[in-house]
């Protein structure tokens, strides 16, 4: 089956049950997993983003976030096979894109975007390893607060009242007090989620945010779900379950007609969580 199948199927399967295939919540014994925290290259220490994101989330079994390539792990642990040829076996796909350079039909110089894969392993599933310590830059309970001011929305964020939106006539957010949720990660997530779709307004990110357009307002929704449980991911907050199960309709015709769908909407929530995390780094 082709990556895009693949991670699509997956998509399916999960919201056919009505969960959000994306969230990772908590380990079976009962305290924190380190999944809360973004997966990323445990070489470099870079969170993947986007798909990749998607990706190492949705199909890995492990509580370990870092991935490494062979040559890394090679690197790294001083083995010429670092990894058993059982675990080989099981590694995971995921993608970058490279511009190809061709000349087309007039001799111009084109560029075109084309999709590589590669494969990469847990960190469980190569022994020795050295252990690097993560450690997040951000403030999980304080740093939601920030982004959304460092916004700078020209309507400002109104604390208060029984819902939580974006107004993009006013370029306002809207959120209930912190204690009208179950709890605090509950308001911090629900805050992130807001403030991906303010990232949207024209004088941002310029997505199309109209609510009459079913089809395009399942779309933007989709992209603060991802969106917000990006930034969960970033603070190292558990994340909350699936918020808007109203959609779930559209996006399952819309992923079993179109196997990039998934794919867009993870670059767009990508763009969105950057831009609503730059300023509070």
């Amino acid at each position: 089956m082709k990556i895009k199948d693949q991670v699509t199927q997956h998509v399916i399967d999960g919201l056919e049950k009505g969960e959000a295939p994306w969230i990772r919540d908590w380990s079976d014994d009962g305290t924190k997993s380190t999944l809360c925290l973004a997966p990323r290259n445990g070489e470099s220490q870079r969170p993947y983003s986007g798909i990749n994101w998607l990706i190492l989330g949705m199909f890995s079994p492990y509580k370990s976030n870092e991935w490494f390539t062979k040559n890394q792990a090679i690197k790294l642990t001083g083995k010429d096979r670092p990894i058993s040829p059982e675990e080989f076996k099981k590694y995971t796909t995921i993608i970058f894109y490279t511009d190809w350079e061709f000349k087309d039909k007039d001799g111009k110089d084109q560029t075109r975007p084309i999709m590589r894969t590669y494969k990469v392993w847990n960190r469980e599933q190569i022994p020795d390893l050295p252990q690097v310590k993560v450690t997040s830059k951000f403030k999980p309970k304080s740093s939601v607060d920030e982004m959304l001011v460092n916004l700078k929305l020209k309507g400002g964020v109104h604390v208060g009242g029984d819902r939580a939106c974006y107004v993009p006539s006013n370029d306002a957010v809207c959120v209930p007090n912190d204690d009208a949720f179950d709890t605090p990660d509950a308001a911090t997530s629900t805050k992130a989620h807001e403030g991906c779709h303010a990232t949207g307004a024209e004088h941002r990110l310029k997505r199309k945010l109209s609510t009459k357009d079913e089809t395009a307002y399942a779309y933007e929704e989709l992209i603060a779900e991802l969106g917000s449980a990006m930034v969960c991911a970033s603070l190292g907050i558990p994340l909350e379950k699936l918020r808007h199960t109203d959609y779930i309709g559209v996006w399952l015709k819309r992923l079993k007609d179109d196997t990039s769908y998934i794919f867009r909407a993870a670059a767009d929530a990508n763009k969105a969580m950057q831009y609503l995390m730059k300023e509070a780094a």
